[in-house]
């Protein structure tokens, strides 16, 4: 009797480099999946162990169902907002709720402030949280976070950090991101292109953010703010100081920026 098992001949054992770049073609396959950029800072470890989550990521992902955020908690009880009287009563049941989703590793951000928040976010959770659809996946790891903004936007956050971001990034001379994809986004962008070319660095040293005025899908944003810019060439530096405005225009429920107006010099 030939033993088949003991004449076949051994494979040869893959080193983890190897390993890795199986698992990758593995990936790109099956899964379309596209590899960019540099792992020399990564351990071969850790992107092995990475590699690995995203193809049981992927493999469960095909035969995911369709399930309510309530069905996955398992349908547990809860108190009705008609039984609960006072706002010790909402923030304890919130509490309970909260803990219940943290279980199940899902998670609720509020993003800003609200008036008489916990009954509102309880509100929030048991009438529409509650049925919202999710992925029935169980992944060692994985996370589910809902954003309270993302279901109803807060004009006002957003446009106050639409507003910091875009100034930041404007005087940002360190990164590319403003020169190679947002150059052109304010309508006044020749201007502000000029004014950022004839300095070489820039550092805001003071910011406060005002108010906004939002109408409909318009929004003016005003501010204050101190910079310093340091002349190109030179170790001259000029303070601007003074008020400032931002506008922007809403579309497909997000907002673009029409025009920055920075202070100068007096």
């Amino acid at each position: 009797m030939i033993d088949k098992e003991n004449n076949e001949e051994e494979l040869p054992k893959l080193s983890l480099e190897q390993e890795i770049e199986y698992k990758k073609m593995k990936l790109s396959l099956e899964n379309d999946a596209v590899f960019g950029g540099s792992s020399k800072n990564i351990s071969p470890e850790i992107e092995s162990q990475f590699l690995d989550y995203v193809s049981n990521f992927e493999n469960a992902y095909k035969n995911v169902k369709q399930i309510t955020v309530y069905e996955k908690l398992g349908k547990p009880n809860y108190k009705t907002i008609e039984s609960l009287k006072s706002e010790e009563d909402f923030e304890n049941e919130l509490d309970t709720i909260l803990e219940l989703l943290s279980q199940k590793n899902i998670y609720l951000d509020i993003l800003c402030s609200y008036e008489n928040q916990n009954k509102l976010i309880y509100s929030f959770i048991v009438e529409e949280l509650f049925k919202h659809e999710m992925d029935d996946m169980n992944l060692e790891g994985m996370v589910t976070h809902f954003i309270y903004e993302e279901f109803y936007p807060n004009d006002e956050y957003d446009v106050e950090n639409e507003s910091i971001n875009f100034i930041k990034m404007y005087l940002n001379t360190k990164s590319n991101l403003y020169e190679e994809y947002h150059y052109k986004d304010a309508l006044n962008h020749e201007a502000l292109n000029n004014f950022r070319y004839l300095f070489s660095k820039f550092k805001i040293k003071y910011y406060n953010y005002d108010s906004a005025i939002i109408n409909n899908d318009d929004a003016t944003a005003k501010f204050s703010i101190d910079f310093s810019a340091k002349i190109k060439g030179t170790d001259a530096k000029i303070l601007y100081s003074g008020d400032g405005s931002i506008s922007f225009k809403r579309k497909d429920g997000y907002w673009y920026i029409q025009n920055l107006n920075l202070p100068v010099m007096d």
